[in-house]
C-alpha cells in the first residue's frame, strides 16, 4: 500500500538519512516509510511528555534537597514561559526552514535539558542549585514547546485531510499515556534511586527519537527563496507574554489591585498592542493575522484557548476536590484520576478514527463540547459526600469530550490553511491552548483563594500562634501539612476542637470554591458549543 505526500515546491532529491522534499511536487512513500517517520515523531513526543510526567510528582523532593522551597513557583514559571514562547516561534521558524533539523534540534535541546535537571546543584556554576534547576526547566520548556508545535504540524504534513484526524489523536492520546504511567514511575524512582534518575530516566528515549527522526522523516523545505526572521516579532511578543506570565504566578501570592501586578497587566496589555501592529506589518510573521480573516480558523483558535481554560481546570482541581474535599489518599486520588486520563486517550484515539472514516467535523465538535460541558456542570453540582461512582461518571464524561475535541479542532484548523503557512496555525493552536490554560488557573487560582478564606478566616481565633495558622493560607500546601498539623495542635488547649473545625472548614471552603470553578469550566465550555454550532461548511483542503 502506498500513501501519496503532497509537497510545496521543487522535485525531490534523496539523501542516504532522508528525502528533501520541496514544494510543488507528488511524492509517494511506502507504508512502512510512513510508520517508522510516524514512530519517530511519537517517540519525540513521548519523550517530551514523559520528560514532564515523571518529573511532576517528584518536585516536593526535589525542591527540598535544593533547599528551594521560597522560590518554587519559579520553577513552573521559567518553563511555561520559555515553551510558550517557543510553540509560535519555532512553528514560525518550520515554514520558513523546513520542519526536521528544526525538530531534532528540540529534541537534541530537550535531552540535554533533561541532564542539566537532573544534574541540578551539582553542575559547575555560580548559580546555587535551585537556581540551576529552574534555569535547566527554563531550557527544557524551550524543547517542549517546539516538539509539541512540530509534531502536530508533522501530522498535517505526512498525512492528507482524510487521514489527520485519525494520527491527531493517536498523537494527543501519548500525551495522555506519559501522564498515566509517568507519575507513577517518577514516585517509583524517586523513592528507589533518587529525584534525578527522574530525569535521567527519560534520556535513552529521547536518544532513540533522534536517531528514528534522522534517518526516517522526510525532510520537507519551503519554497521561499527570500527568508526574513520576525526579530521585532520575537521580542514583542516576549514583552507581551514575560509581564503576562509574572502576573498570573505572583497575583496568587497577593491579590489583583496589587500595583507589581496591575504594573505587570498593563506593561503587558501595551506590548500586545505593539506585538499586534508589528506583526501587520512583518514580512514573515509569527503570527500570521490574515488567517483570522478565514470564519472557520477564527472560531477554532477561540475554542482552542476555550478548551485549555477548562482543560487545565479539571487536571489541577480535580485531584484537589478528591483529596481536599472527599478525603482521599493521593495514592487513591492518582488512580481515580488515572482513569479520567484513560477517558481522555480513549477519545482522542476512538474519536480522531471515527473523525477520520466519517469526516463529520462539525457534528464532532458538536458533541464534544456538548459532552465537557455536560460533564463539568455535574461536577459542578457534586456535594461533600459525592460517591466514586458520581465523580468517575462525571470526570469521564469530561476526558471524553476533551479527548474528542483535540484531533476534531486541530483538523479543522488545518485543513483551512494553506499548506505554507501550515506551522504558522498549528502552533498558534497550541499556542491559544496554553494561554486559555494559563489565564484560567489564574483565575481559578483567585477565586478558590477568595471563597476558602471567606470560610476558614472567621474560624481562626485571634490569638491562635502563626506558626500553627500559617498552613491554612494556601489549601494547596494544606493537604501535606495535614499530619504535622496534628501533632502540633495537640500542644495547646482545646487544639483538637479546634483543628477539627478548621479542617472542616477548610472542607467547606474549598467546596464552594472547586463548585464555582467547574460551573465556570462548564460556562466556558458552553460557549464553545455555541461556537461549534456557528461552525459553517468545512472546506476538504486549501493550498496554496
Amino acid at each position: 500500500m502506498m500513501f501519496v505526500m503532497r509537497a510545496q515546491n521543487r522535485p525531490v532529491s534523496a539523501s542516504s538519512n532522508s528525502l528533501r522534499i520541496e514544494s510543488g511536487s507528488q511524492v509517494e512513500l511506502g507504508r512502512t516509510e510512513f510508520m517508522l517517520a510516524l514512530t519517530g515523531m511519537a517517540l519525540a513526543l513521548l519523550t517530551a511528555a514523559m520528560g514532564i510526567a515523571l518529573a511532576t510528582v517528584t518536585m516536593p523532593r526535589t525542591i527540598a534537597s535544593l533547599n528551594g522551597f521560597a522560590r518554587y513557583p519559579w520553577v513552573i514559571t521559567s518553563f511555561l514561559l520559555t515553551s510558550t514562547i517557543a510553540i509560535p516561534v519555532s512553528a514560525k521558524l518550520s515554514d520558513l526552514y523546513g520542519r526536521k533539523w528544526l525538530y531534532l534540534g528540540s529534541t537534541a535541546i530537550f535531552v540535554v535539558s533533561l541532564f542539566l535537571c537532573g544534574a541540578a546543584g551539582i553542575l559547575p556554576m555560580r548559580l546555587d542549585g535551585m537556581n540551576q534547576l529552574i534555569v535547566a526547566r527554563g531550557i527544557l520548556g524551550i524543547g517542549f514547546g517546539a516538539i509539541t508545535a512540530l509534531t502536530f504540524t508533522l501530522v498535517a504534513d505526512l498525512f492528507p485531510p482524510s487521514e489527520r484526524g485519525r494520527y491527531q489523536g493517536l498523537m494527543a492520546a501519548l500525551n495522555g499515556v506519559a501522564f498515566t504511567v509517568g507519575p507513577g514511575l517518577g514516585g517509583w524512582i524517586t523513592d528507589h534511586l533518587s529525584w534525578r534518575w527522574a530525569y535521567y530516566i527519560d534520556v535513552p528515549l529521547g536518544v532513540l527519537a533522534i536517531a528514528v527522526v534522522y534517518f526516517t522523516l522526510p525532510d520537507l523545505r519551503p519554497r521561499q527563496a527570500r527568508r526574513s526572521i520576525d526579530w521585532a516579532g520575537i521580542v514583542t511578543l516576549c514583552g507581551w507574554l514575560v509581564p503576562l506570565l509574572l502576573a498570573l504566578t505572583w497575583v496568587a501570592q497577593s491579590s489583583w489591585s496589587a500595583p507589581r501586578i496591575r504594573a505587570l497587566l498593563i506593561a503587558s496589555a501595551a506590548c500586545l498592542v505593539v506585538f499586534l501592529l508589528v506583526e501587520r506589518r512583518a514580512v514573515e510573521p509569527l503570527i500570521a493575522l490574515n488567517l483570522f480573516r478565514d470564519r472557520q480558523i477564527s472560531l477554532m483558535s477561540m475554542n482552542f484557548f476555550l478548551m485549555g481554560i477548562s482543560l487545565f481546570g479539571v487536571a489541577v482541581y480535580l485531584p484537589l476536590f478528591l483529596q481536599g474535599v472527599l478525603g482521599e489518599s493521593a495514592a487513591r486520588s492518582g488512580l481515580l484520576f488515572t482513569q479520567y486520563t484513560l477517558s481522555l486517550i480513549a477519545g482522542d484515539v476512538i474519536g480522531g478514527q471515527v473523525l477520520s472514516r466519517t469526516g463529520k467535523y462539525r457534528l464532532f465538535a458538536i458533541c464534544g463540547a456538548a459532552l465537557a460541558t455536560c460533564g463539568l456542570f455535574m461536577l459542578s453540582r457534586m456535594a461533600g459526600n459525592a460517591t466514586h461512582v458520581e465523580v468517575l461518571r462525571n470526570a469521564i464524561l469530561c476526558g471524553i469530550g476533551f479527548g474528542v475535541l483535540t484531533p476534531t479542532y486541530e483538523v479543522l484548523v488545518q485543513n483551512a490553511t494553506p499548506a505554507g503557512q501550515m506551522g504558522v496555525a498549528t502552533g498558534f493552536t497550541q499556542f491559544a491552548r496554553t494561554i486559555g490554560g494559563t489565564i484560567g488557573l489564574a483565575f481559578f487560582g483567585t477565586i478558590l483563594l477568595s471563597l476558602y478564606h471567606l470560610r476558614i478566616d472567621p474560624l481562626i481565633p485571634p490569638n491562635t500562634p502563626r506558626s500553627l495558622t500559617q498552613p491554612f493560607d494556601n489549601p494547596l500546601q494544606l493537604v501535606l501539612a495535614r499530619p504535622s498539623l496534628e501533632v502540633a495542635f495537640s500542644q495547646i488547649a482545646n487544639g483538637h476542637v479546634l483543628l477539627t473545625n478548621l479542617l472542616d472548614g477548610v472542607r467547606m471552603g474549598l467546596l464552594s470554591g472547586l463548585r464555582l470553578i467547574f460551573l465556570i469550566s462548564a460556562g466556558v465550555m458552553g460557549v464553545s458549543f455555541v461556537l461549534s454550532l456557528l461552525q459553517g461548511h468545512v472546506a476538504t483542503q486549501k493550498e496554496s
